[in-house]
């Protein structure tokens, strides 16, 4: 929800947005106006077409290089990785083929014919169904206005805001996001984005507290003004009083402090004081955020979400290349292991090389994960080909998501071992000491997830979809978004009936939803029986920290309380109650930490 309130006197503004880096901010703002390119409107001659699309294309090289050139100053973080996506998308074919056709059809020059094909893209995923879809509408338009810019010949006009202070904008760029590490600003204000825009991730990824979604900022502020940056509580204050900015001095001397001190504690285990360990490991999406996940003190990956190599590209991934970055993620992730959860295309995640098969009805229980695998069957072998060859390099382990049935399972362990005899056919080197495991996403899996477990070396528990499955609600639909609960009683007794059938066999049962991120939820998840929790890099040492300040007893206690409550509001309150009387800090802390990484949390 947003709020924009004036104080009593008209000069003090109030505003409530969405928190979506943490942190607490206070600098002189600096306002971004809203750049924009004039764009001629002018036909060319019929034979002036060849020159015109290679104009284009110079323009298309020229922009990647600009884009490169800022990517090399930055330090390794899903920071790069998102400007390398911003490059693949310059050669996205929708992008160069429209614009092609609109030279050569239209007799149209390329910086109109440009403009028409991004305002095209752009509104086909206006109307995508996911968030995380519509936010890469201002993605292309700000790639759109970058190739614009270099094509008329303007100059770029990057943001140089002075050190210490406040950017408020519009909307940010990858681009411009990027420049921001090297003049430390204290803050981020957008009009627009969500959780999971570039510009939200960039700085979650540079650790500057950061709200978005606060319509009309940028007419309120002005660059001078004082500018308080609450990325914990999602407000922000326009010219706040001195009261209230001192207060607000403090609370950030005392955030910064907490974390420091979990920061300086994140390589230690999470051992409670009775010596219960549950291990924490990170969910991927890049090997490039394999850094972060480090620095946070990951015990290894408990999700690598694999189908991100098949988006944003014109042909499918070989064998080769998933053997060559299964290699480098198990050789930078050593001596912990990594869990390749195998291409979970389908629903909100689509590729370009899958487009043909046309929209489904409910795409969310389609042809999606391992359905769609076992239909594109080479595929899949080339990706379980390069997956068992990496395995000689690492603990690697396969994970087969949205499994519903013993079936389904068996199927995929057949197409595992299918794959298995093409290499030895072909004399190439390949593990045979590799853990295959599911995720526990649907209902179905839940209720049998004693015979899944004499199948499999491991069970994974997929809170998001097992939470959208169960309670019949779509997670992207806002009007029912209210009752997507995680502390549902059937939600929290399918949790504990897992955790049981992994214990009765002997079988290690984790959990990879974004509950596992959120504070709130630790001593309830360890409480109801799982072993290991696998969260967004940044909520690992907040996570860490409740759990070496705990005992196994208490964690058990509060789950039990929590699986007695007749509904969800009653097992929250129970919950809120006690973790916020042991842990309000860690709680406060939680409350960025939680919020999804470099692609949303979707298991």
């Amino acid at each position: 929800m947003n709020e924009s309130r004036p104080d009593d006197d008209e000069q003090r503004w109030v505003h409530a947005g969405t928190a979506t880096s943490p942190g607490i901010g206070i600098g002189e703002a600096y306002v971004v106006g809203r750049r924009r390119v004039a764009v001629p409107h002018t036909y060319i001659e019929r034979e002036e077409v060849e020159a015109e699309q290679i104009r284009f294309h110079e323009a298309l090289v020229a922009t990647r290089t600009q884009i490169e050139a800022i990517k090399a100053k930055l330090p390794h973080g899903e920071h790069r990785q998102i400007l390398k996506a911003q490059q693949m998308m310059l050669r996205d074919p929708d992008l160069i083929q429209r614009t092609e056709t609109l030279v050569r059809d239209d007799l149209r020059c390329a910086e109109w014919a440009v403009a028409t094909a991004i305002d095209e893209l752009q509104a086909t995923l206006d109307q995508a169904e996911t968030e995380y879809f519509r936010e890469r509408s201002s993605d292309i338009g700000f790639l759109g206005r970058r190739l614009l810019q270099t094509l008329v010949g303007e100059t770029l006009g990057e943001i140089s805001p002075p050190e210490g202070s406040i950017v408020v904008a519009h909307d940010l760029s990858p681009a411009d996001t990027a420049q921001l590490h090297r003049v430390r600003v204290e803050g981020i204000v957008t009009e627009v984005g969500g959780r999971t825009s570039h510009s939200a991730i960039m700085a979650r990824s540079l650790q500057i507290p950061a709200v978005v979604g606060i319509e009309g900022v940028t007419n309120i502020a002005q660059t001078g003004d004082t500018v308080i940056v609450d990325g914990v509580h999602g407000r922000v204050i326009v010219r706040p009083e001195e009261e209230e900015l001192e207060g607000h001095e403090g609370e950030r001397r005392r955030y910064d402090a907490f974390e420091e001190k979990i920061q300086k504690d994140r390589a230690f285990k999470a051992v409670t004081q009775d010596g219960l360990h549950v291990i924490t490991r990170a969910n991927l999406a890049m090997s490039e955020d394999m850094e972060l996940a480090i620095r946070h003190g990951a015990e290894g990956i408990g999700l690598y979400r694999s189908e991100y190599m098949f988006m944003n590209r014109d042909s499918l991934p070989s064998e080769e290349e998933h053997y060559r970055t299964a290699k480098a993620v198990l050789r930078k992730m050593a001596p912990y292991p990594v869990v390749f959860r195998t291409f979970d295309l389908g629903s909100d995640k689509k590729s370009p090389l899958l487009m043909a098969r046309g929209p489904e009805v409910n795409p969310a229980m389609g042809l999606r994960s391992l359905r769609l695998a076992l239909r594109e069957r080479e595929m899949f072998l080339a990706q379980l080909r390069g997956l068992l060859r990496a395995g000689v390099h690492g603990p690697l382990r396969i994970m087969l998501p949205l499994v519903s049935s013993v079936r389904e399972l068996n199927d995929g362990l057949e197409a595992i071992e299918e794959a298995r005899d093409q290499l030895i056919r072909d004399e190439m080197p390949q593990s045979d000491d590799i853990r295959v495991g599911v995720m526990v996403e649907t209902p179905a899996a839940a209720l049998i997830a004693d015979l899944l477990a004499e199948r499999v070396d491991f069970l994974s528990i997929g809170t998001n979809d097992l939470i959208q499955y169960t309670l019949a609600i779509d997670r992207e639909n806002e009007e029912v978004g209210y009752l997507y609960e995680p502390l549902h009683p059937a939600i929290t007794r399918l949790i504990k009936r897992v955790a049981e059938a992994g214990a009765a066999r002997d079988v290690p049962v984790s959990l990879c939803g974004e509950m596992a991120a959120d504070p709130r939820y630790t001593w309830v998840l360890a409480g109801l029986g799982i072993q290991e929790l696998s969260m967004n890099p940044s909520a690992i040492a907040v996570v860490k920290d409740i759990i070496r300040a705990s005992s196994s007893e208490d964690m058990r206690q509060l789950a039990e309380r929590v699986l007695a409550a007749r509904s969800a509001v009653e097992a929250e309150a129970v919950v809120y109650e006690t973790m916020h009387a042991r842990f309000p800090e860690h709680l406060e802390h939680g409350a960025g930490a939680g919020v999804p990484s470099s692609v949303p949390e979707d298991d």
